[in-house]
């Protein structure tokens, strides 16, 4: 005999926010679209203002919508990024004590992916937007800031020319956790990634699909050792600081038994009256 499991209903809420994602998806609604007003939302979906509230909290959370103040003001379709996803997906990867060499090895295995279909399908524009990412790092060497942002620009870039969403968001995913893992390089070592991510480029707009895998692949492993470096440096320093703050004297707040203790012992005794003035009479002589 087969049995079905109970099936839940979907909140209010949820109905709400799956309603207006069809119509995000299916075209009916499109970026830039303003939702109607509450009162309107109420009416139309017959359901109460905490209702239509909580619905419209959940699309926001998702990136779809954004909320805007003032007087004309609303709900807003919106492009969904991946910013949110990396985020979400950086945190399910730390919380699995994802290393440096995993999130290395996939890239291993989706850049010569990239590099095949952007050779094929990316344009003179694609091209152009990638070349730029080169000249903002060759132009700012010193600013670590903005080498990390251009160096993953490069990478983002490049999967987005090879015009498939899939390969281009994952790849985009990827790119996200190891902006988290932090670039703290030097102006050489800045100057080294844009020279190496230039002989990339040339060799995909040459079409020559060995040369470009080989110096990609020859560029993620130089990256891994510079990240695992500084990864062990940073785990170092925490051990020392661990080590130092268990060295180091805990001060503790008084007990209540060590202040009533204190209060019951007996004070020193007094001083007899005339007893400081005579000292006083003895020094002066």
């Amino acid at each position: 005999m087969v049995m079905f499991e109970n099936i839940k209903p979907l909140k209010a809420a949820q109905l709400i926010a799956q309603r207006i994602r069809e119509a995000v998806i299916s075209g009916e609604l499109t970026v830039g679209d303003r939702l109607p007003p509450e009162r309107e939302l109420i009416k139309q979906f017959g359901y109460s203002r905490a209702a239509i509230r909580e619905g419209l909290r959940l699309l926001e959370a998702d990136g779809l919508i954004a909320m805007q103040a003032g007087r004309n003001g609303g709900a807003v379709i919106c492009r969904p990024d991946a910013d949110r996803l990396a985020a979400a997906l950086d945190a399910i990867l730390r919380y699995h004590r994802t290393t440096i060499h995993d999130v290395h090895e996939a890239q291993r295995l989706i850049e010569p992916l990239v590099i095949g279909l952007a050779i094929e399908r990316a344009t003179k524009g694609d091209l152009a937007r990638v070349r730029r990412t080169i000249e903002m790092i060759e132009r700012h060497p010193g600013d670590a800031e903005e080498v990390r942002t251009q160096s993953n620009l490069f990478h983002t870039l490049l999967a987005e020319a090879t015009h498939n969403n899939v390969i281009a968001t994952v790849s985009n995913l990827i790119r996200r956790i190891v902006i988290h893992m932090g670039y703290t390089g030097d102006e050489a070592e800045a100057l080294g990634i844009a020279r190496i991510h230039r002989r990339i480029l040339e060799a995909i707009e040459a079409g020559d699909a060995a040369a470009a895998n080989r110096r990609a692949l020859r560029h993620l492993d130089a990256s891994e050792g510079v990240l695992s470096a500084a990864d062990g440096r940073k785990m170092q320093a925490q051990r020392v600081a661990g080590r130092a703050a268990e060295k180091a004297p805990m001060l503790r707040a008084p007990s209540v038994a060590s202040r009533k203790l204190r209060k019951a012992s007996p004070s020193r005794q007094p001083r007899r009256p005339g007893a400081e003035r005579r000292g006083t009479k003895l020094r002066k002589r």
